[in-house]
């Protein structure tokens, strides 16, 4: 590959061409990158938050399946560190955490 475009339209995601091919159209994108010789980047996110998390883990189960176990257990570290720093910053359990929650006789 050697050029992706992708276009947005009136607020949101279009479509996206790879090498001058007819573009695909798509409903969400995530786009990270780091600048040369700068601790910078660009952070863009197109879609609904559910769709964003769904790609994030499908990135993850990808590269397991491709045998980039790096990658992968990179991953798992950032994703404790994001539990960890949001429980701190609520100061209460993560929400998804499920409160054991005694029978009532």
């Amino acid at each position: 590959m050697k050029e992706a475009t992708i276009h947005i339209a009136d607020g949101k995601v279009d479509d996206i061409h790879f090498d001058g091919q007819e573009g695909v159209g798509i409903d969400a994108f995530l786009l990270i990158t780091h600048r040369r010789n700068v601790e910078e980047g660009h952070f863009l996110a197109f879609g609904k938050s559910e769709r964003m998390g769904k790609m994030l883990y499908n990135f993850y189960i990808n590269c397991l399946r491709n045998d980039y176990w790096e990658l992968g257990e990179t991953l798992e570290l950032v994703a404790r560190d994001i539990l960890e720093v949001a429980k701190a910053a609520r100061g209460r359990p993560w929400p998804q955490e499920k409160e054991r929650v005694e029978p009532i006789n």
